[in-house]
């Protein structure tokens, strides 16, 4: 594959939700510039493993969900013993935590302890881990993936997932300002609807109660719903979330931190 740039040359980079959609997206990206990937899933990340190696740089996997705090440790480690300090984190692994109404009372206890546990707990955990090192090297860069919910408020999830959310952008801006003088930058996206595997599966399906031709018309209407409400007219692609990714981590974004940026195609405009 041919190298675009070279802006993550040398870089160890750990990116989680790396299975799929943006996650995936990314450490491709990171890969074609150079840098050597963990790649952080509860899912088996094979498939993207294979694609790093095509971009041409090295990739090992980290099995764990991140609200474990053993997977952040475990991550770091991998980071060592394999490639050298991490000094780029990507926070992508979420929960769409989708319900046939989004009500508050449709949420008990423990699903909103679980939303929270990955969204907002999971990258508490990755940066807690990571961000020794950094200050160490004396440089880093965290992106965490929020959401529009986070900006605003959810048209399809839960109060959870707005909640999460919306603290990730805290646990952002708390960061940038306690890390900036470390030469560390934190900063986040907030994207809207992404043409992604965790997309697709919320816009209608058994967890609405419908199956067959219902959930297929349920999820064109939908589709067009969100297309008709996008300044762009379209839903975006995971490599494109992941480009605003790999500019906030690089060093074209070095006086940038403690940004949201709003990666949803004039959906939301602030």
């Amino acid at each position: 594959m041919h190298r675009r740039t070279s802006r993550f040359e040398g870089e160890v980079a750990v990116v989680t939700g790396a299975a799929s959609g943006i996650g995936q997206a990314t450490a491709v990206l990171l890969a074609s510039e150079g840098a050597d990937l963990v790649l952080v899933d509860v899912a088996d990340t094979e498939q993207t493993q294979a694609l790093v190696a095509e971009a041409g740089t090295r990739a090992v996997s980290c099995l764990g969900d991140v609200a474990d705090p053993g997977t952040a440790e475990r991550a770091r480690e991998s980071a060592r013993s394999h490639f050298g300090v991490a000094t780029v984190l990507v926070n992508v692994a979420g929960l769409p935590d989708i319900a046939p109404e989004a009500g508050i009372e449709c949420v008990d206890l423990e699903r909103w302890q679980r939303v929270l546990a990955v969204n907002l707990t999971g990258p508490f955990l990755m940066a807690r881990a990571l961000l020794p090192g950094m200050r160490q090297a004396g440089r880093g860069a965290i992106v965490n993936v929020s959401s529009m919910a986070g900006r605003l408020y959810s048209l399809n999830a839960t109060p959870a997932y707005t909640s999460s959310k919306a603290g990730l952008l805290g646990l952002t801006r708390h960061l940038a300002s306690d890390y900036g003088m470390h030469g560390i930058r934190v900063n986040a996206i907030c994207p809207g609807s992404v043409d992604t595997p965790m997309l697709r599966g919320s816009l209608g399906g058994p967890a609405d109660g419908v199956a067959g031709d219902a959930a297929t018309s349920r999820r064109r209407d939908r589709v067009a719903a969100v297309r008709s409400m996008t300044a762009l007219g379209r839903m975006a692609t995971a490599r494109e979330q992941a480009l605003a990714i790999a500019f906030l981590a690089s060093s074209d974004a070095a006086f940038v931190t403690g940004v949201a940026l709003d990666t949803n195609g004039g959906f939301y405009m602030a």
